[in-house]
């Protein structure tokens, strides 16, 4: 992935000192505090088995935004495989969107706001009533730098049953939907990858076979 970073406005990147090797430059008229929540996310520390990809950030959410697809775990068609948001079983798939507004939110209680998304395998088993706290638990003990009032969302657990020529085949999954407010300081600039890199750390958490501990 070349950048990290759409501006839903649709200004035009500049090139210049503020363009580095093969990335876009800093548009025209954005904010400081933007553009350094760009560079955080471009270098941020990638975490292991986990891919990322730019998306867009609808522009009715926001002024500005920054979208990132991201995918954990193993696949055995890694190599030269597009990421297409296809993902085989066992993988967790989701996103993250960092938004911005210019002028202070009363309702995020910041100009900022995180929005993001978990599609999480499960086995067969694990789709009982206890499914929906026990994943909202585990997403919210990964959630640092967050004022913990502001999050909200759902759990949702899936399964899904083949028939006829897809053969009898049962399969269960969880999805995730939550925001919440980041915690940011006055006079300092926000450290949007590392919201990006909470999001991956709980989607390889999910993934993790018996036995093996989280360590990132």
């Amino acid at each position: 992935m070349a950048d990290i970073y759409a501006f839903p406005t649709g200004v035009k990147s500049r090139t210049g000192r503020d363009a580095g090797p093969g990335l876009p430059g800093r548009p025209a008229g954005v904010p400081d505090d933007v553009w350094h929540a760009v560079e955080s996310v471009r270098g941020m520390q990638r975490i292991g088995d986990v891919r990322y990809r730019e998306i867009p950030v609808p522009s009715t959410l926001a002024d500005y935004g920054i979208g990132v697809e991201l995918e954990a775990g193993a696949r055995d068609d890694d190599v030269g495989t597009p990421f297409d948001g296809a993902a085989p079983a066992g993988v967790a798939t989701g996103w993250i969107m960092i938004l911005y507004s210019a002028t202070r939110r009363e309702d995020w209680g910041s100009r900022w706001r995180c929005v993001a998304f978990a599609r999480l395998p499960l086995d067969n088993g694990e789709d009982d009533a206890l499914t929906p706290d026990l994943y909202w638990d585990l997403m919210c003990a990964h959630l640092d730098a967050v004022d913990p009032d502001s999050v909200g969302g759902t759990v949702t657990v899936t399964r899904n049953t083949a028939f006829g020529a897809l053969g009898r085949d049962d399969s269960a999954g969880c999805e995730i939907r939550v925001s919440f407010t980041p915690t940011t300081f006055d006079g300092m600039p926000y450290d949007a990858g590392a919201s990006v890199s909470v999001w991956a750390r709980f989607l390889k958490s999910t993934i993790l076979f018996d036995g093996e501990t989280d360590v990132d």
